[in-house]
Formats: structure tokens, C-alpha cells, sequence
């Protein structure tokens, strides 16, 4: 794909930013507009979620975005391409995710669960050509590059010598003859826009804490070889055991983003590891954007 092509995608359906492109399907001279600009901000005194108290009066506050996607579509008939605009999108219409991406400038920005939020809008515009307005809504403002992920390993063997252990461009030390801690490593963002980084963690180990400066996340409990903890940052710090909720053992949830163009450094001590226990670090090494 060319670096100044415009391509979206919705529901694995992709538009291009052509006149009449071959699949029949293709984006208006102006349908991306309002996808350009920043989420609104706000200032109102909002309580915090789960907390007695409210957010500073002058705080910045990001809202959702919504914003309208305008496409067009060709078929046999004017009447025909309304059916099909209109049979695509009821299909689309009560999904909880999208799968909303534009790719621009070499790469794709994807949105979080993005939803049909309000009526969808059909014109005809020649005897062939109906023209559409998906209303997208997410309540998560920010665009998401492409996810990578990187493993830490939770054991170390002692070796001859300075070992030096690279992980994601951080360094941990261990002197020879000495169990050295396995857990430093950063996570940068070269976006503008925060966003946390999710966690998986691989057994067996009789618990664990991820330290960010001041800031714990603590699990209480052992992970059996072959289980796998999931730890989301949303609902409050869920903890999930092979797909079970397991926050009861979450004994601190010290969550903290990573800001936009900046680089956060973490250590992660497990208690006990055994062979192949391990964490593994999913965040977006292209940044996240407003």
C-alpha cells in the first residue's frame, strides 16, 4: 500500500478514498472529515469512578468520539444499492465491535470497540450510486496503532561473568554465580495520546509483583504451570485464571499509563518461578494518538 493511500475499514469491508473503485464500494471526497479532529474536551466536575470525590474542576477530561463515516456504493440500480447499503448495515448494525481501522500515511489506527450509534443515512446520487452515513461512536477516544508484544522471562540462570539480558532495549545486570532478578523492561509510546500496557503471565510461580516508580501491581496467589493469567487495566484491574476472574487475589492495582512520547521502565519479581514462567508485555511500539 502506498504511504499517501486512505483505506478504511468496517465489519473486514474496506473502503478506498478512489472515484468508483472496482469492488463497488468506496469512500466520499470528504467522508473521513470530522475522523481528522481531536476528541472534545470537557471541564464539569465528574465524579470518579468508584471513589468518593470528583475530578478537579479544571481537570482536562477527553470525551468519546463520534464522529460520521460517508461512503458510496454502486450497483445495477440506484434501488439496488440502497437494498445492499441497507442489508450491510443492519447486519453490522448491533455489533459491540466494528473492527473500525483507517489506514493513512503508512500505517493503521484502529478504534476500540467502535459501534453504530443512531440512524444510518441512505441518498440516491446517480441511477446506479447510493450514497451512505455510518454514525460511529466509541467511548474511547484514542486510535491505536498495530499491537506487538515481548516475553519476560521469570527465571534466570546463573552464568559466568556480567550477564546482560536484553529485553524490548532495557538492560538487567546479575552478577556470576548469582540469581539475578529477570524483570526490567520498558514500554515506549511515541504517540500522543496514554494507553496501558496488558499483561499475561505464565506459570508456575507462587505470585508476583510489576513495579512502575511507586506504583504496585500485586497478585497474591500462585499461577500453576500450564494456567495463564490475564491483567487488564479496565474494570478496575480485572484479573482472569485461564478465563476465570481471580481479582480477589489482585492485592494491589497500581495501574499507570504510559504518556504519550514518553518511555516507562518496570520490573517484574516473580515469587518462586519455575521453567518457562514468564510474562508477556502487549503495547503499541508505533503509539497511540488522540
Amino acid at each position: 500500500m502506498a504511504q499517501d493511500e486512505v483505506i478504511v475499514e468496517v465489519a473486514g469491508r474496506r473502503f478506498r478514498a478512489v472515484d468508483r473503485h472496482p469492488s463497488g464500494w468506496w469512500i466520499h471526497t470528504n467522508g473521513l472529515d470530522e475522523w481528522w479532529d481531536s476528541p472534545e474536551t470537557r471541564f464539569d466536575d465528574d465524579p470518579i469512578p468508584g471513589q468518593h470525590g470528583s475530578f478537579a474542576p479544571d481537570a482536562v477530561l477527553m470525551s468519546s468520539r463520534m464522529f460520521a463515516f460517508t461512503g458510496r456504493h454502486e450497483s445495477v440500480s440506484a434501488e439496488w444499492a440502497e437494498r445492499e447499503i441497507r442489508t450491510w448495515a443492519a447486519a453490522i448494525a448491533p455489533r459491540l465491535d466494528l473492527g473500525f481501522s483507517v489506514y493513512n500515511a503508512g500505517r493503521w489506527l484502529h478504534l476500540r470497540e467502535a459501534k453504530i450509534r443512531g440512524r444510518v443515512r441512505v441518498r440516491e446520487i446517480t441511477d446506479r450510486i447510493c450514497e451512505f452515513q455510518l454514525p460511529i461512536w466509541t467511548h474511547d477516544p484514542r486510535k491505536y496503532t498495530d499491537q506487538d508484544s515481548f516475553k519476560v522471562s521469570a527465571t534466570v540462570a546463573p552464568s559466568g561473568g556480567l550477564r546482560f539480558p536484553v529485553v524490548d532495549g532495557s538492560m538487567s545486570f546479575g552478577e556470576s554465580g548469582a540469581v539475578s532478578f529477570p524483570g526490567v523492561f520498558r514500554v515506549s509510546n511515541p504517540g500522543t495520546a496514554d494507553y496501558f500496557p496488558t499483561f499475561k503471565v505464565s506459570g508456575a510461580l507462587g505470585g508476583f509483583t510489576i513495579t512502575s516508580e511507586n506504583r504496585v501491581i500485586e497478585y497474591a496467589a500462585p499461577v500453576a504451570a500450564g494456567q495463564e493469567l490475564v491483567l487488564s487495566p479496565y474494570l478496575g484491574g480485572l484479573a482472569a485464571l485461564d478465563g476465570v476472574d481471580s481479582s480477589h487475589n489482585l492485592t494491589q492495582a497500581g495501574w499507570v499509563p504510559v504518556n504519550g512520547e514518553q518511555t516507562r521502565g518496570y520490573f517484574f519479581n516473580a515469587i518462586d518461578p519455575g521453567l518457562g514462567a514468564q510474562l508477556e508485555v502487549t503495547y503499541y511500539p508505533k503509539g497511540v494518538f488522540w
